[in-house]
């Protein structure tokens, strides 16, 4: 059985994991050791991606009128997309889930259905960029290409496979 918190509890552990990652990303530059300031980042980077989404959702669709019934963890959509080494490995990774409310959802706008859905797709798609000009003042060059890459990685990869089967496609398929 998967362990279900309300949504308040959610909403309040999506805030102290970006809090994390906002407290990492400003101590990076601080740290001794090029592999400190290196972990302190990646921690930002992941924080940032990954907390920022569902509370996104969560934001923009209580400001539709959607309500939601509570946080879980669950599995990311990105297993639907049938790449055999990437899809194998996220059936086996938890990720936080916001279970909606369906009555509140087809009472809402179209308009308002589009916003919720695409929402979370676009905001862990944007956050993680500020982390790099910190990445290029951290340490050697490579570290800001490689945060970079990272981003905008996450970024292509966003915006190729979101329509396919994610948050992207499930805004693109709203009736209205």
């Amino acid at each position: 059985m998967t362990a279900k918190v309300r949504p308040a509890a959610g909403a309040a552990i999506s805030v102290l994991g970006l809090m994390i990652g906002a407290a990492a990303w400003q101590l990076a530059p601080f740290q001794a050791s090029l592999i400190v300031r290196v972990l302190f980042l990646l921690v930002a980077w992941f924080t940032f991606w990954f907390f920022i989404h569902d509370l996104t959702h969560h934001v923009v669709g209580t400001l539709g009128g959607i309500r939601f019934q509570y946080y879980y963890l669950g599995r990311s959509a990105i297993r639907k997309l049938k790449l055999p080494l990437l899809s194998r490995t996220m059936e086996h990774i938890p990720v936080l889930v916001l279970k909606i409310d369906k009555d509140s959802l087809n009472r809402t706008s179209p308009k308002a259905r589009r916003w919720m859905f695409a929402s979370g797709a676009v905001a862990s798609m944007t956050l993680p960029w500020v982390i790099l000009p910190s990445s290029f003042g951290i340490g050697p060059f490579w570290v800001g290409v490689f945060f970079t890459t990272l981003v905008l990685g996450n970024t292509l990869f966003t915006l190729y496979f979101s329509p396919k089967t994610g948050d992207l496609h499930r805004a693109s398929i709203v009736k209205g």
